[in-house]
């Protein structure tokens, strides 16, 4: 599975994500008609970022586990 890197060559941070999640959401709501083209992939963009995190949540609680015993 790929990550989402930045400029360092590590993931994006959770807040990151989470920002960008906020974002696609606003301009969702809020400016609809302003990017036309990006206004047809929103949904898809913020369902793609949301079940990212829900992944990132997932793998977290299984590594937590793992270290658990």
């Amino acid at each position: 599975m790929g990550e989402m890197i930045d400029m360092t060559g590590q993931p994006r941070s959770d807040e990151e994500l989470q920002e960008a999640i906020d974002c696609v959401s606003l301009i969702m709501l809020k400016y609809p008609t302003v990017l036309p083209f990006f206004t047809v992939h929103a949904l898809l963009i913020r369902q793609c970022l949301l079940e990212l995190q829900s992944l990132r949540k997932l793998l977290a609680e299984a590594k937590r586990k793992r270290e658990e015993g």
